[in-house]
């Protein structure tokens, strides 16, 4: 299975949105600049993640993205298939008929990957980068 670029670049973008603390909305500038995404493609990425629920958008001057939801109910699973749609490596969803035995083997797999898929939330990616020993201490 090979994810696109756009969809590798959607999950960028709702990370780096995760990532602000500050909870203020982050211009297109900045995610691309943050998240090393080319404008291009961004911009319609984003509006993907907003007409799908997964991002909001506040305009004018200090206008930008922010989550719709809170980042521990945003999966990979629903961002991938908001880009790539669901996952279907054979194409059994368009009829192709496989034989009962290689139909079985391949709908168990799409089941254990989405399922996975489910298990990661955006939260949970940015808990397992986070150093978790890590100590501050200032002067």
């Amino acid at each position: 299975m090979r994810i696109s670029k756009k969809a590798e670049y959607a999950i960028k973008a709702v990370i780096t949105i995760a990532r602000n603390t500050q909870n203020k909305p982050l211009q297109i500038s900045e995610i691309s600049k943050t998240g090393s995404i080319p404008i291009k493609f961004l911009e319609q990425i984003l509006l993907s993640l907003k007409n799908n629920g997964i991002l909001k958008s506040k305009r004018g001057a200090k206008g930008g993205y922010l989550l719709a939801k809170s980042s521990n109910q945003i999966t990979i699973r629903m961002i991938l298939e908001i880009i790539d749609g669901p996952f279907d490596p054979v194409g059994l969803n368009f009829g192709n008929d496989l034989g009962a035995g290689l139909e079985k083997c391949f709908f168990d797999m799409v089941e254990m990957v989405n399922e996975h898929l489910n298990q990661f939330t955006i939260k949970g990616v940015l808990e397992i980068e986070e150093p978790k020993d890590l100590l501050a201490f200032e002067i």
